[in-house]
C-alpha cells in the first residue's frame, strides 16, 4: 500500500510538472488561438453556420431579440416541455417563452433552423455608467449554409412582422384624447395625448345595422390592413378616411368602437376645440402612432367657414358649439382653418406615420364643405339609418336572446310593417328593450305599440316617407349627400383652397 502512494504521489508531481511546462510553453493566448484556428478549420466542413442575438447591444436593448422571444412565444407551447410565463404592461393575456438555454425548431419556407436561448453569468463589472443585468441573455440561431440568403432576406422580417401581430393582439387597446391646450398642453410625461384603457364591447356582430352594408364595411376594413405592398406599388399614403353620418342614436360611435376592436387599433379622439392652430393640429398628428384610428366627431359643429362663404356672397356659416373663431383668428383665439384641416387629413403631414384611419362623424351631412368630402380624404361614406328590420333582429337578439324563429310569424310581420315607417333609432330600440329585458314578452309588446305610435305620429304629421308620392327615407339620404357634394363651391374646390391658403399665410 505504501508503495501505492508513493507511485501516486510521483505521477501528481510530474502532471505538475508537464502543467507548468506547458504554461511556458504555450501560454493561455497561444491555446486559445490555437483552439480558435481548429475550430475555424473544422467549420469549413461543417454544413451549418450560426448567429448570436443578444439582449443589450452595448447599453442599448436589442429589439430583435425582444421579436424572437413573442415570434418563439407562438410556437414553444406545443413543442417545449418547459416554458416561461410572463405578462407585459398593458397586456390582457399571458406570454410563453422558452426557458433558459432551451432549444426549439422551427421551419420556413421548408428551412429548418435551430433556436437556442443561452443564459450565463455576467462577469462582475468595476464601474459601469449604466447597470448591466447580472444574466447575460441571448438566442442563438443555427441555420444550414445553403439556406442563409433565404433566412437573412425573408425570415427574420418575418419574425418582425409576426412580433409586431403578436404585440398588438396581446397588448390591451388605448382610447387617446389631445391633453387640454392642444398641441401646446402637455401630459404628467410631456406628451400632447392623454390615454386610458379601451375597453368598449361593441363589435360587427352585434353593431345593429343593415348586414349587407356591415358585411361591406367589414370587407374594405380587412382589404385596408392587409394591402400595404397595394398603396406602396401605386405610390398612395397608407390611409384611408371614413365620413359616419345620420341622424343621433344611430351608432356612429359604436360603429368606431368596433372598427378598432375588429382591426385591433388604437384610437385618438381629437378636440378641436382644444386645439389653437393648425401647427399645433400637424404636431398632434405626428404624436399619434401607426395602427390607429384618428376621430373627429360632430365635424360639422368643429370648424367654422365663415371666409368660404364670404368669398361667394353667401351668408357667413357660424356653426355653434365648437367655441372656434374664425379664420383671421378671432373669436376665441382659435385659428384652425379649413386649409388646415384638409391637409391634416389628405396634405403631406398625413403621411407621417402609417396604416391608419380618419373617422370624421356628422349628423347633417349637407353642412360640410365639399372638400372634405372628396375621395382620397373621406374614402367611404357610411349612412347611419334610422333602425331597419334586419338590425331590429340583432337588437333582440342582443337584449333578449331571441334567435331566427323564436318569435312567431305574426309578431315579424307586424314588426317588420312599422319599423321603418317608425323611424326610429337603435337607441331608442335599445333603451326600450333594456328596461324591460327580463319580461322577453312585454318587452317586445311594448316595443311594437312605440312602435306603431310612432309610425301613426308620423303620417299624420306628414312625415312618413314613401307615402304622397314623396321621398322616401334613403331618397332623402341620397339627396342630401348629393346636394353636398353638388355644392357650388366643389366645381372651384382647387381655386378655393388656395385662396385659402393664401388668407391662412396673410
Amino acid at each position: 500500500m505504501k508503495e501505492y502512494w508513493t507511485s501516486l504521489a510521483s505521477l501528481l508531481g510530474v502532471l505538475a510538472f508537464c502543467q507548468s511546462l506547458m504554461n511556458s510553453v504555450f501560454p493561455p493566448e497561444l491555446r486559445y488561438a490555437s483552439l480558435k484556428l481548429v475550430n475555424r478549420f473544422f467549420q469549413l466542413f461543417s454544413s451549418f453556420c450560426y448567429f448570436d442575438i443578444t439582449e443589450i447591444d452595448g447599453v442599448n436593448t436589442n429589439e430583435l431579440y425582444n421579436a424572437v422571444q413573442l415570434y418563439l412565444s407562438s410556437s414553444s407551447v406545443s413543442s417545449s416541455n418547459r416554458l416561461s410565463l410572463t405578462r407585459a404592461l398593458n397586456s390582457s393575456s399571458i406570454t410563453f417563452g422558452l426557458s433558459n438555454n432551451d432549444s426549439i425548431v422551427d421551419t420556413f419556407n421548408s428551412a429548418t433552423v435551430l433556436w437556442e436561448h443561452i443564459v450565463t453569468q455576467r462577469q462582475t463589472q468595476t464601474f459601469a455608467w449604466r447597470p448591466m443585468p447580472e444574466e447575460k441573455r441571448g438566442f442563438t440561431l443555427r441555420i444550414k449554409k445553403k439556406d442563409k440568403s433565404l433566412i437573412l432576406d425573408s425570415y427574420l422580417d418575418h419574425i418582425v412582422e409576426k412580433a409586431d401581430e403578436i404585440r398588438r393582439r396581446n397588448q390591451d387597446r388605448l382610447l387617446y384624447t389631445n391633453s387640454r391646450g392642444g398641441g401646446g398642453g402637455l401630459d404628467s410625461r410631456g406628451l400632447p395625448w392623454e390615454s386610458v384603457p379601451f375597453k368598449h364591447p361593441s363589435t360587427f356582430e352585434t353593431l345593429a345595422m343593415d348586414p349587407v352594408k356591415k358585411r361591406e364595411i367589414m370587407e374594405d376594413l380587412k382589404d385596408f390592413a392587409e394591402c400595404q405592398s397595394f398603396y406602396q406599388r401605386t405610390g398612395r399614403a397608407w390611409k384611408r378616411g371614413y365620413l359616419l353620418y345620420g341622424p343621433p342614436g344611430t351608432g356612429k360611435s359604436s360603429m368606431i368602437a368596433a372598427m378598432a376592436n375588429y382591426l385591433g387599433y388604437d384610437i385618438y379622439d381629437l378636440e378641436l376645440t382644444e386645439v389653437k392652430s393648425n401647427s399645433e393640429l400637424r404636431k398632434l398628428l405626428m404624436k399619434t402612432s401607426s395602427k390607429s384610428i384618428i376621430v373627429i366627431e360632430d365635424i360639422d359643429c368643429s370648424i367654422n367657414l365663415t371666409n368660404r362663404g364670404k368669398k361667394f356672397n353667401e351668408p357667413e356659416m357660424t356653426l355653434t358649439g365648437s367655441g372656434l373663431g374664425d379664420e383671421s383668428g378671432n373669436g376665441n383665439g382659435n385659428t384652425i382653418t379649413l386649409s388646415g384641416l384638409l391637409n391634416f387629413t389628405d396634405g403631406l403631414w398625413s403621411c407621417c406615420g402609417s396604416e391608419r384611419i380618419f373617422v370624421f362623424t356628422t349628423n347633417h351631412i349637407e353642412k360640410l364643405d365639399p372638400a372634405l368630402l372628396r375621395s382620397g380624404r373621406m374614402d367611404m361614406h357610411v349612412y347611419m339609418s334610422y333602425c331597419t328590420f334586419p338590425s331590429l333582429k340583432i337588437l333582440l337578439r342582443n337584449y333578449l336572446g331571441y334567435e331566427e324563429g323564436d318569435l312567431s310569424d305574426d309578431v315579424l310581420k307586424e314588426l317588420e310593417g312599422v319599423v321603418e315607417k317608425a323611424e326610429i333609432t337603435p337607441a331608442d330600440v335599445s333603451e326600450v328593450l333594456i328596461k324591460n329585458r327580463r319580461d322577453k314578452e312585454r318587452a317586445v309588446r311594448e316595443l311594437l305599440e312605440d312602435l306603431k305610435r310612432r309610425a301613426e305620429r308620423n303620417e299624420n304629421k306628414g312625415e312618413s316617407r314613401g307615402q304622397n308620392g314623396s321621398l322616401t327615407v334613403a331618397d332623402d339620404v341620397e339627396e342630401q349627400e348629393k346636394r353636398a357634394l353638388d355644392s357650388p363651391y366643389a366645381e372651384e374646390e382647387e381655386e378655393i383652397e388656395d385662396s385659402i391658403c393664401k388668407i391662412s399665410e396673410d
